[in-house]
């Protein structure tokens, strides 16, 4: 995991964001253009970001989908 939490890029602004939850899991393919998602668990929720959202450095640090 990395230290500061894991980034994506936001679909709707293009910005840089970051989440500091811990990974859970790879989701089955969904939706219209079959994505994968990850699912970080934090202290409230669950976030599910699609794979394709994700930076470099953060797919590196995950296990393979």
């Amino acid at each position: 995991m990395l230290t500061d939490g894991y980034t994506y890029k936001d679909f709707t602004t293009g910005k840089l964001k970051r989440t500091r939850g811990e990974f859970e899991r790879w989701s089955e393919p969904t939706g219209p253009l079959g994505a994968r998602y990850a699912i970080f668990r934090t202290k409230r929720t669950r976030v599910c970001i699609p794979a394709y959202c994700l930076t470099p450095e953060t797919r590196a640090a995950l296990p393979p989908c």
